[in-house]
């Protein structure tokens, strides 16, 4: 169980390109508002601006000394914040390592409740949440819970549809496991990742497969 966030860099490079590949010309637009932003800045300093620095410091103090006390207060005073979900996103994986996987599983299925996505709209956050809190069902071996995580197989990540595979696998259902890593396969711009998929493919029973 040790290895439930191991992937976690990986994790975070496919969202981010998967988000770039969807929405590049609107960061660049939101990039060009910043910088327009930025140079006006010293002429004006609006009570938004100092509450958000306020969140923003108090966050950076979170990840700095890893106080749950800290996390504590962000998701009291600033509940409907970004920065919330960030820490609920730290304390699941805390949860997950003092083996408290009800309240891992909890705060997850939150940050993927406050960060919905439709149609085309690719969200970072409840990627990254839903893709944790599958490997904690794996772990427990609750498959069926995975795939119903991943049902629109178009909008899924190389990393999803692994894990989608997995589950599959998990429940004997190897013609579909076969589909979901193949996917997963042309989906992987990672070597490693490719070769570990490449090798469960070959690993599947069922469906003329020994």
């Amino acid at each position: 169980m040790a290895n439930f966030f191991s992937a976690s860099q990986e994790e975070q490079q496919e969202i981010l390109l998967s988000f770039w590949d969807r929405f590049k010309y609107l960061v660049i637009l939101a990039l060009v508002t910043v910088i327009l932003m930025i140079a006006g800045r010293d002429y004006y300093l609006s009570s938004s601006d100092e509450k958000d620095y306020a969140i923003a410091s108090m966050y950076q103090s979170y990840l700095e000394s890893n106080d749950k006390e800290i996390g504590e207060q962000i998701l009291t005073i600033y509940p409907d914040t970004v920065y919330s979900d960030f820490v609920k996103l730290n304390e699941a994986k805390r949860g997950f390592e003092s083996n408290d996987y009800s309240r891992a599983i909890s705060l997850l299925k939150e940050v993927i409740s406050n960060n919905p996505s439709s149609g085309d709209d690719f969200n970072p956050l409840q990627a990254a949440a839903k893709i944790r809190l599958a490997k904690i069902y794996l772990e427990n071996e609750n498959y069926d819970d995975v795939i119903s995580l991943f049902t629109n197989t178009d909008e899924l990540t190389a990393i999803m549809l692994e894990l989608k595979g997995d589950a599959e696998n998990g429940i004997g259902q190897f013609s579909e496991a076969r589909t979901s890593y193949m996917l997963a396969l042309q989906k992987s711009n990672n070597q490693s990742s490719r070769a570990l998929i490449s090798m469960k493919i070959s690993d599947l029973k069922g469906d003329g497969i020994e």
